[in-house]
């Protein structure tokens, strides 16, 4: 079950999206990534101030994007495979986990289907992949509706020598 806080804490969308090299700091996420990546970070840090974040969302489509969050990462909290590493609220590091949640959202956008599902399947259990694909779907919608779209990332690859990757492509 469960969120980690930088610990183990237990509509036609176009193809726009492609693939970018990702680095690891959250000031090269474009606004909206840094809005959702804020927003998970507050929803598991205090969920008690999650209404303040609903009620600051104002207009229908602000809301119904904040309702989807939230269903999002309540099935995300309660049907994890494992636990997922965030860092904390403030921090300025992206993990894998916290990358890969967003890509979830890109790929719905850039309707990549298969993509999209082996996402959600890796990070939940089968019984919940359906709704969260289902609240994903409303996310992904209400954020392209309202002009937002999701680039795919990366993590970047480590610079290692042709020697040591070549023994780990074996291994």
């Amino acid at each position: 079950m469960l969120f980690a806080n930088h610990q183990s804490f237990g509509i036609n969308m176009n193809k726009m999206n492609r693939p970018t090299p990702e680095s690891s700091s959250a000031g090269d996420l474009s606004y909206v990534e840094r809005l959702l990546l804020h927003a998970l970070r507050q929803w598991v840090s205090d969920r008690t101030r999650w209404p303040e974040v609903n009620r600051t969302c104002g207009p229908r489509a602000s809301t119904r994007i904040c309702e989807s969050l939230e269903a999002a990462f309540r099935t995300l909290g309660l049907h994890a495979r494992r636990h997922l590493r965030l860092h904390p609220l403030l921090c300025c590091s992206i993990s894998q986990d916290e990358l890969c949640i967003l890509n979830v959202i890109a790929t719905h956008q850039s309707q990549s289907v298969l993509h999209a599902k082996s996402l959600i399947n890796w990070l939940v259990s089968p019984q919940a992949a359906s709704a969260l694909e289902t609240e994903i779907d409303i996310l992904a919608r209400s954020l392209y509706e309202a002009g937002y779209i999701l680039n795919i990332r990366q993590q970047p690859t480590r610079h290692l020598n042709a020697s040591v990757q070549a023994i780990q492509a074996v291994h």
